[in-house]
């Protein structure tokens, strides 16, 4: 296959994983990074290190060689650019996004309100939705990432009309080649909502407690309580006429309150929710703050109250709250 020429629009976490792992498989990478962050990979490099959720083994570093830019140029064209941006800073970079001449932008990043303002400001056709399937933090420079397991939440992309088309398998071999349990959703709206359903109630969680899983797991009021807000929103989007997707989730809405409480004592109390649940959730706070009250926003818009996580949003300071 034709080497394909990728930029990462934004080198957080994610997107050093998936610059670095495409870029260790044979693409051509540039990641676009401002502040402390460019000057850490100005002087460092990018280094990547896989841990292992079950033992916490680590691999050895990589040092995958990609490009460094600061600003992106109209004519600076590229057959991907992932936006690995947090929710909240999409708005403030789709003028420098749209200005450019590239054909396809995958958006990894969740939202509760659809694709329209990003089409309306990209064109039609030049957005594709996708969502990592890898988690992780930098520590002391290094990137230190899992990937999460096919059967629990793989790398999700598809096209927003739903079709199958030719860049939307290109893409997802590109990443299979790259390291990456990949599948590809017909509803990327419907898959997004759901998530939103579930992580939403998850991430105020673990605010809810203090922001440490292994004692949200011994939390048996908080853990209730979250359980009952999954339900809530599933059954909000079931009532709404909006596909929980993928279909199994939806088995969720009839779990006893018992046995959901003992589901997410396991979750929480294991390295997996370390590494994929707290980590992000802590270090993007505000994000997670932010696609809640559009879920919240959402179900208001559709007349539905989600009281659980309202309750759960609510328990939070107001100087975490103001922070959106």
């Amino acid at each position: 296959m034709e080497r394909k020429r990728i930029l990462v629009f934004g080198a957080g976490v994610i997107g050093s994983i998936y610059g670095g792992l495409l870029a260790e498989s044979g693409a051509d990478v540039t990641l676009l990074a401002r502040g402390k962050r460019l000057s850490e990979l100005r002087e460092q490099g990018l280094a990547l290190q896989k841990v292992s959720c079950k033992e916490g083994a680590t691999h050895e570093v990589l040092h995958p060689s990609v490009h460094l830019i600061e600003v992106l140029t109209p004519d600076d064209v590229y057959d991907y650019i992932f936006v690995t941006l947090r929710a909240e800073q999409v708005a403030e970079a789709l003028p420098q996004l749209a200005a450019n001449a590239s054909p396809t932008f995958v958006f990894m990043i969740n939202n509760a309100h659809g694709y329209t303002a990003w089409e309306q400001a990209l064109g039609k056709g030049r957005v594709l939705p996708a969502f990592p399937g890898a988690g992780g933090s930098i520590k002391e420079g290094i990137v230190q990432y899992g990937i999460v397991q096919q059967q629990v939440q793989p790398t999700v992309l598809g096209e927003i009309d739903g079709t199958l088309s030719p860049r939307l398998y290109t893409l997802q071999r590109l990443l299979r080649e790259a390291g990456f349990c990949t599948t590809i959703q017909r509803n990327m709206d419907a898959w997004q909502k759901t998530h939103l359903a579930l992580v939403c109630p998850l991430a105020c969680a673990l605010y809810y407690d203090g922001g440490n899983n292994y004692s949200l797991a011994n939390n048996r009021k908080a853990l209730l309580l979250t359980g009952k807000s999954i339900r809530e929103n599933l059954s909000f989007l079931k009532r709404a006429g909006i596909d929980i997707t993928p279909r199994r989730v939806a088995a969720l809405r009839f779990i006893p309150k018992g046995l959901m409480c003992d589901l997410l004592n396991n979750i929480f109390a294991s390295r997996w929710a370390e590494t994929f649940v707290l980590e992000h959730s802590l270090k993007a706070r505000t994000e997670m703050l932010y696609l809640t009250e559009q879920l919240l926003d959402l179900a208001q818009q559709r007349g539905f109250a989600l009281s659980s996580l309202q309750t759960l949003l609510g328990s939070m300071p107001l100087v975490e709250k103001n922070r959106v």
